[in-house]
């Protein structure tokens, strides 16, 4: 790898030279903001072996321990939010249910809300943990890493959905064109990545002259916002069409409720967040939908969530 002061360059195994401005250092590894991919990403990244070792045997049983359990706590709430994306993909495609395909499904959740909508559901889930609990729930699971020979088995879909998966592979682009392949023309794709680097967060962290507390290199390689995901979504000839988001979370810290590695105080504050969407429900969804598509569009929230759709 070779650097200056305010740039780095690092050609990974396949010969690709990915390079950028220097944005900072964690833990020892750098993070650039890459010309040739478009978006922030460490350097160098990690390979396969080793991501495939770790989301099979550490993801779920040491960096997320709570993970799992805590789902149980959040299913009400990720029910709504999930029938929420769900009704944005119905309108899109303009098909009442389809075949929806979850790629790194983790514990079922999309999946549950999707079969209860009357979708035909598969899920792929590295984890064989989080794969088997989705399973013992009743959904269609491969315990499996999502790739290009798996994907010549599984056949077209109306809808794919990735919830918070591009931030940890070394291939977001290569992934996004599978996907293209996977969808019917028409065909839906919803992705939803952390939104790192907004305003919010930004603000708090030189107000408070914290690090960069959403950088983890361990598990994030790759580091979003909303046009960046998008333009990553057109390189593989998906149409963006449509964003929203969830809760701004950085808001509580800007209000004094510092959270930042610290479960006790997080998970209380997790619950009112819940509070305020479960409130926003029935007659009031649309409010909800409002206040979080007009955050969307400020670059806002904590999420970025994005829908693309495959030209006919």
């Amino acid at each position: 790898m070779s650097e200056s002061r305010n740039h780095r360059e690092w050609t990974d195994p396949t010969g690709v030279t990915h390079a950028g401005d220097f944005v900072l250092n964690k833990d020892n590894i750098d993070l650039i903001n890459c010309s040739h991919c478009g978006f922030k990403h460490i350097v160098p990244l990690p390979d396969p072996e080793t991501l495939r070792k770790f989301y099979e045997a550490e993801f779920y049983q040491s960096n997320r321990p709570h993970y799992i359990e805590a789902s149980k706590e959040d299913v009400e709430w990720r029910q709504s939010e999930f029938a929420d994306r769900l009704m944005i993909a119905e309108d899109l495609t303009e098909k009442a249910s389809g075949r929806v395909l979850d790629i790194g499904c983790g514990p079922g959740d999309f999946l549950l809300a999707a079969q209860s909508r009357g979708w035909e559901v598969l899920g792929v889930e590295p984890s064989p943990m989080a794969a088997e609990y989705a399973a013992n729930r009743g959904v269609e699971v491969e315990n499996d890493f999502f790739s290009a020979d798996l994907a010549c088995k599984l056949g077209t879909f109306d809808m794919v959905h990735m919830s918070e998966v591009l931030e940890h592979i070394p291939n977001p682009l290569e992934l996004l064109g599978l996907v293209h392949h996977l969808l019917k023309p028409g065909g839906v794709l919803c992705v939803s990545v952390p939104n790192d680097f907004n305003p919010l967060q930004v603000s708090y962290q030189e107000i408070s002259k914290k690090d960069a507390w959403w950088v983890v290199p361990d598990h994030h390689l790759n580091y979003f916002d909303f046009e960046t995901l998008e333009q990553a979504m057109q390189s593989a000839d998906l149409k963006p069409v449509h964003r929203t988001t969830n809760f701004p979370m950085e808001m509580f810290l800007l209000m004094g409720d510092d959270y930042i590695g610290n479960r006790d105080i997080g998970r209380p504050l997790h619950n009112k967040r819940k509070a305020f969407d479960l409130n926003l429900t029935g007659e009031y969804l649309k409010v909800r939908s409002t206040f979080y598509n007009s955050l969307a569009n400020s670059g806002l929230g904590r999420l970025a969530v994005v829908f693309a759709q495959k030209q006919d």
